[in-house]
């Protein structure tokens, strides 16, 4: 029995070592990640504009936004326009040669 004692003792004194080196992985694998998104942090920091540029975009987006808008209302009123200018010069080329087919009737 003495004999299966440290065996015993050597499989759990092995088995700690391992857990303990998966542990310290864990721990380098951690401070990597912080290390990483620590960069990350930083760089974004770094490569974001100035707030003044970007209230500008904000106000150069809605001011275009704006503009679409009353450009799409524009172009919609032109286009009425036009197709009731299309309708009454269809109407009067009708009448015309209504007038001119009774013209030639009566003469």
């Amino acid at each position: 029995m003495s004999r299966h004692q440290p065996i015993k003792e050597e499989l759990e004194l092995d088995a700690l070592l391992a857990t303990e080196q998966e542990l310290l992985e864990r721990q380098r694998e951690f401070a990597r990640n912080q290390e990483r998104i620590e960069r990350e942090r930083h760089e974004r920091e770094r490569t974001m504009p100035p707030l003044d540029e970007l209230k500008e975009r904000e106000r150069r987006r809605k001011h275009e936004e704006i503009v679409s808008r009353g450009e799409v209302t524009n172009i919609r009123r032109v286009q009425n326009r036009s197709l009731l200018m299309l309708l009454l010069l269809a109407l009067t080329t009708a009448a015309l040669i209504w007038w001119g087919l009774q013209l030639m009737q009566g003469a």
